[in-house]
């Protein structure tokens, strides 16, 4: 054996080293994944049958028409299931959120008398958009769901190029591991946190599939279902739960999860080979590649040959751990070090020198092979024309596009022939109107009809100019390339997803934004918004059909409301919003029509509607505006603008009103009130009134109503019913509740006489905040005794969780703070159980008050309410007096404290002051008086 060249040695060793650091750089981990897969697809095999998919497809979204789909029907798949002598049954289907109550309850009912196991999904998901470990969560099936079923999690990590190629046995929730339903599918026992990489030799197409709704309409076939486990998921296009995975592309999640329990079945999960496998190999193969290299008798194809064989022993290896073991062998490194070496031999043997002097032959024709080859086999539709109108290149997927509309297109046929006349006349206009200097043409778009098909293409030409060497511009060839793609399937989505955006889904009429455009378009057009009439419209008892019928029968009658209105030749255009309001413009009408337009509304809305048996007259109420070129300049603003007359005809229940310039600034002033009173704790804007309340026998002031009142700087004194909801809804009525009990404490401690102070108490500071902690903290702060505290609340805080809410007050009332309850007689309570509540006192509201004492109707009430209350020994106090004659026969019935302006109106601590002081020296003026001559004289 001689000694061997240098350059093999030193070869050899550069292509080891950097083979090496690539390897560590990752380079070969997509070579790895390939030759896997080449191994997997060599060998697969049919599925064991043991795993059935009941697939959520396409025929079972139509058939039932709606998704997601009601939990019911999800009962009834179990029950099926296991009718048809289903094992066990697994969801793949996410039910973190509640449906219906009586929904929920069929499915945890179904779940709870389950004749085998059911397991249900948890979803891992992020709560951001970064994805990392801090922002994971997961999505458990409900409570109700959960309590019923085995849970096991369905995630399914896939590698960084986007492909699953593993799946985790069991991941830990909130230190709980839950197995996947991989495992649970594959009757793992052992349950360990790791991953198991997925053998793709099992083919899909043999797992026993079936459609979701064949099973509800007892289609399948016989004992189908018998002694098998049954996976429920999802394999319709448009529910888009599909991964891509190695051999097969693309696989469904439900698909993909039999074929990982279809290995854990079959004993064919992959073990992957530790590196130092590899490495092992790489070192063993030394002495063979050394003997090659250096034996003096092997010629260079002879060592090319060697390395060629040992490359191909190295594979056998590898798949023959895979086939046999189930060992994922990594092989990439090793056979890119024989591979390079085979070819960098075989460059040095050629000869640097004469391999580049051949280059230099053929480059030419290697550069003109190179261009075709790039054309023919790019995936975008390239067409080059010479002159004469000659095809001189074209790509495959031109040849596919022109075959399926009717031509056969070839090389060297005239484009007249060729191409569809539509893409050759603009290639001959390119070519008769080309210059030098013409720059390529932008894209554009062209339709080509062919009978009843149509297809939508995007092209552009560019223009080209070939010239001999050394001859003048004036005499080159001309080239036009043709570059386009088929859009169809994108422009036909376009315009779907272009309709949607200006149609209401439910009535397929024009949606808000829809009927604006359109009134915009009808503008531009000759019909001036000036002349324009807008009618919001709603139907007055949709809510009691929806509520009575059900949600199926309100949209159907919304259809043919629309329906209906569309027959009304008085108007030019109609939509329908989001919140089921139709819209109706009329272009031609007067402001003076606007009454006999909105009877042509009522009328056809009074007609009776037939929805599935039922006949239904629903009535109108409307709002109507004119274009007012004071104030609305587009379209939207006078749709608004009888958005606006129609939310004022819901509040007063007219069925017609008309939007007016005082109806704009009432709304405007109500928006600046809400967006004002977020600066008003700042601006310390609030202030707090007293009014007094009267013992009616001794006609003694005995305490107050503590009052709020918003005095802006700029508005005035803002009345409590206008800004208390917007605190209410806002949540910032918590802010100015403990403001008030403070602030009342406070001044209540500086009043010479000691009163009581009555604080009004909203049912949402008993849901947002701890109501006893702010009356020990306002007590506190200010000395005032507790028995000095009285807080009032309405009927409306027993209505959500009355149990809880009686829990705080008994507690409220056992820290020696009095109840009362305000408003009495407009909501909820009942006088058959008011004795339940913890109260004091009743406070009856003055809307039974204000007719006395001619009311006997008002009259028999306050009888009533008195008798009840002395019975469970509580105070009766009447609000809204305003003569003698009203306080006279409140204290003749037997009502206790009166409150109102025959008293006194609400005023400020100081005045409240004084007036104690005054009434006091009153009250002693007149102890010699009778009781009646006594109040008179005490309140005059």
């Amino acid at each position: 054996m001689k000694r061997a060249p240098l350059y093999r040695i030193l070869t050899f060793l550069v292509i080891v080293v950097c083979c090496i650091l690539a390897n560590r750089q990752g380079w070969f981990q997509h070579v790895d994944h390939a030759i896997s897969e080449q191994r997997m697809a060599a060998s697969t095999h049919p599925a064991s049958g043991d795993i059935i998919l009941l697939e959520i497809d396409n025929k079972s979204l139509t058939s039932i028409g709606v998704w997601p789909w009601n939990r019911s029907i999800y009962a009834d798949i179990i029950d099926k299931s296991f009718q048809a002598g289903a094992e066990e049954l697994a969801f793949d289907i996410d039910f973190s959120s509640n449906s219906t109550d009586s929904e929920d309850e069929a499915f945890a009912n179904a779940l709870e008398e389950a004749d085998g196991p059911v397991t249900l999904a948890v979803f891992q998901q992020f709560a951001t958009s970064h994805m990392d470990e801090e922002t994971i969560r997961f999505n458990r099936p409900i409570e109700k769901l959960a309590t019923r079923a085995w849970l096991a999690t369905v995630n399914v990590i896939a590698d960084l190029d986007g492909i699953v190629r593993s799946f985790p046995l069991a991941q830990s929730i909130e230190g709980e591991i839950f197995p996947s339903l991989t495992s649970t599918l594959g009757g793992t026992q052992n349950i360990v946190e790791a991953s198991q990489i997925i053998n793709f030799n099992i083919d899909p197409e043999t797992i026993p599939t079936y459609s979701v709704i064949d099973l509800l309409q007892d289609k399948l076939p016989q004992d189908a279902l018998q002694g098998r486990k049954i996976l429920i998921g999802a394999g319709a296009a448009e529910l888009r739960d599909t991964m891509a995975v190695p051999v097969f592309g693309v696989l469904s999640g439900p698909k993909l999860q039999i074929v990982a329990a279809e290995n854990l079945l079959q004993g064919t999960n992959l073990k992957k080979a530790p590196a130092s496998w590899t490495h092992g190999l790489a070192a063993a193969l030394l002495v063979p590649i050394a003997f090659i290299l250096l034996f003096r008798k092997f010629n260079s194809f002879g060592r090319i040959a060697g390395l060629i064989l040992v490359a191909g022993g190295v594979e056998w290896l590898g798949y023959h751990l895979y086939s046999n073991d189930h060992i994922l062998l990594d092989t990439a490194t090793v056979l890119a070090i024989l591979l390079i070496t085979a070819a960098a031999l075989t460059l040095f043997e050629i000869g640097v020198k004469s391999f580049m002097l051949t280059l230099s032959h053929k480059h030419g024709q290697s550069i003109s092979d190179l261009l075709d080859t790039i054309v023919t086999d790019s995936l975008t539709g390239i067409v080059i024309v010479d002159d004469e109108g000659r095809v001189m290149s074209i790509s495959r997927q031109a040849q596919k596009i022109f075959a399926s509309l009717g031509y056969r297109t070839q090389k060297d046929m005239l484009i007249s022939e060729a191409l569809p006349e539509e893409f050759a006349d603009r290639i001959r206009d390119c070519l008769d109107m080309s210059t030098p200097d013409q720059p390529r043409r932008s894209m554009q778009s062209q339709e080509i009809r062919r009978g009843e098909k149509v297809r939508y293409f995007e092209y552009s030409l560019t223009p080209s100019f070939i010239a001999p060497d050394g001859e003048d511009l004036q005499e080159e060839g001309r080239l036009v390339t043709l570059l386009f793609q088929d859009i169809t399937d994108s422009y036909l989505e376009q315009k779907r997803l272009e309709y949607a955006a200006d149609h209401d889904p439910l009535t397929d009429l024009l949606n808000m934004q829809g009927f604006c455009n359109a009134l915009e378009a009808r503008s531009s057009t000759g019909k001036p918004l000036s002349q324009t009439i807008v009618f919001a419209c709603q139907a007055r008892r949709l809510d009691k059909v929806n509520q009575m019928l059900g949600p199926d029968y309100s949209e159907i009658l919304i259809r043919q409301i629309g329906k209906s209105l569309q027959g009304l030749a008085q108007f030019d255009c109609i939509g329908c919003t989001n919140q089921k309001t139709f819209l109706l413009a009329s272009h031609s009408s007067k402001t003076e029509d606007m009454a006999s337009l909105a009877e042509t509304l009522q009328q056809c809305l009074e007609t009776p509607f037939n929805v599935r048996g039922h006949s239904i007259i629903v009535g109108a109420q409307i709002g109507s505006a004119a274009f007012d070129e004071s104030d609305m300049r587009i379209a939207r603003e006078l749709a608004e603008a009888a958005i606006i007359a129609l939310d004022r005809a819901h509040d007063s229940g007219d069925n017609l009103t008309v939007y007016s310039p005082a109806l704009a600034a009432e709304v405007k002033r109500e928006r600046l009130l809400e967006q004002e009173i977020l600066g008003a704790f700042e601006r310390d804007e609030f202030e707090l009134y007293y009014q007094p309340q009267v013992d009616l026998q001794s006609g003694k002031v005995i305490g107050c109503e503590a009052l709020a009142r918003w005095n802006h700087s700029e508005l005035g004194l803002i009345r409590p019913d206008h800004f208390i909801p917007i605190l209410e809804e806002t949540g910032k009525i918590v802010d100015l509740g403990r403001w008030i009990m403070k602030t009342a404490c406070q001044e209540a401690m500086s009043w010479p006489e000691e009163a009581s102070v009555a604080v009004n108490v909203s049912a949402v500071q008993f849901q947002r905040t701890n109501i006893m902690q702010d009356i020990c903290e306002a007590l506190e702060l200010s000395g005032l005794p507790k028995e000095r505290l009285h807080i009032e609340i309405t009927e409306s805080l027993f209505i959500a969780d009355s149990s809880a809410v009686i829990d705080q007050l008994n507690a409220i009332r056992k820290h020696g703070v009095k109840i009362a309850l305000d408003d009495f007689g407009t909501g909820y309570s009942s006088l058959s159980y008011i004795h339940q509540f913890p109260l004091d006192k009743i406070k009856i509201d003055r809307a039974f008050i204000k007719d006395l004492p001619y009311s006997t109707e008002s009259m028999a009430v306050i009888n009533a309410v008195t008798a009840l209350a002395q019975g469970f020994d509580m105070k009766i106090i009447a609000e809204g007096m305003e003569n003698a004659e009203q306080a006279e026969a409140l204290r003749t019935a037997g009502c206790h404290l009166g409150q109102g302006y025959f008293f006194g109106k609400p005023m400020n601590s100081e005045n409240f002051s004084a007036f104690l002081i005054q009434n006091n020296e009153k009250l002693r003026l007149s102890n010699n008086d009778s009781k009646t001559g006594k109040l008179s004289a005490v309140i005059g």
